[in-house]
């Protein structure tokens, strides 16, 4: 029987999703609650059939806009090489245009590459400030030991690319506070925030609208009613988060805004895995306690012509696997 494809969720049976999830090599006992609420929540969903039968499944968050996370890929592992690209393809048709990442296990790798994927290397998981904390309990596996660095890392950042620098702002003669509502927010003052932040570059207001209105979640840092921080996250309330448009001041940065504004937005998504990708200028504000590296992240760029030096900067070769993925 030839396999159908769905992206309507309304006829599907999530029990059987769920024991398709538990019956994979990466199930972790879901729940059946927990299951139908994120693939529900999510912006987007593929189901492959084989009659009535659950052999591939898949779902997204994104903004609708621009960014695009897809999680929680399963496929039969014995009709593996039948379906996952096809899955894949519906993401990528859904969501032309945008930066499209993902996170999967090392079985998948090869499918990904094969639909246009590049392994990324500006990926990480936050996994809490604090001494024990762990808002992720994702495999060991899954992460590059804390401080990783690839050859060449914090070499010279491509054109365009803002280089953070500490500020010599004076602490003291500050008042910062911090919301997760826009109450006294004014989206013109986030699209300004968004644009100095990020080398200047003019950005749609109309777009910064509505990409933070249609958040789940949103954080904003103000120091006596000016806005100095924003940060938002998509999310499916459930299992997984996705943190966009992390942005400080330039004239207040390298004094762990950035940092508060993370960690109180990461908060509104406590339990869940929460990913996030930075470009090379912002690597090593990361690269420390507080996120781990992801091993196993791609992305499909919205622009794949983009200058060598540049996919240098965001991508490993094709092909490119650690000595412990072999």
């Amino acid at each position: 029987m030839a396999i159908v494809y769905t992206d309507d969720p309304k006829n599907i049976d999530f029990n059987k999703v769920t024991d398709f999830i538990n019956s994979s090599a990466t199930g972790k006992n879901a729940e059946f609650n927990k299951v139908i609420k994120a693939f529900l929540n999510s912006t987007y969903s593929v189901y492959a059939l084989d009659g009535e039968e659950i052999v591939g499944v898949g779902r997204a968050l994104s903004d609708d806009i621009e960014w695009t996370l897809i999680t929680g890929l399963t496929v039969s592992e014995e009709r593996r090489d039948e379906i996952t690209g096809n899955i894949l393809g519906k993401f990528l048709e859904r969501f032309k245009g945008h930066e499209i990442f993902a996170y999967t296990d090392s079985s998948y790798y090869k499918y990904f590459e094969d639909s246009g994927f590049f392994r990324s290397k500006n990926s990480f998981t936050f996994s809490g400030y604090e001494e024990g904390e762990d808002l992720t309990g994702l495999d060991e596996s899954s992460f590059l030991p804390l401080g990783f660095k690839f050859e060449n890392e914090y070499g010279k950042v491509p054109e365009g690319f803002p280089v953070h620098e500490k500020s010599n702002i004076n602490e003291a003669s500050v008042n910062i506070s911090y919301s997760s509502s826009f109450e006294g927010i004014d989206i013109n003052d986030v699209n300004e925030l968004l644009s100095n932040a990020f080398g200047g570059k003019k950005r749609d207001v109309n777009i910064t609208k509505k990409a933070f209105e249609g958040s789940r979640y949103v954080q904003f840092a103000t120091d006596s009613g000016k806005l100095i921080g924003c940060a938002r996250a998509e999310s499916d309330g459930v299992s997984q988060g996705f943190i966009l448009n992390v942005a400080v001041d330039p004239s207040y940065q390298g004094h762990h805004l950035g940092r508060e504004v993370v960690s109180r937005l990461s908060a509104q998504m406590e339990g869940e895995n929460i990913f996030l990708n930075t470009h090379p200028g912002s690597v090593g504000f990361y690269n420390r306690k507080g996120f781990r590296r992801n091993k196993s992240a791609f992305l499909y760029p919205a622009h794949p012509d983009m200058p060598p030096e540049v996919k240098r900067g965001f991508f490993l070769p094709k092909g490119y696997r650690f000595e412990d993925e072999y």
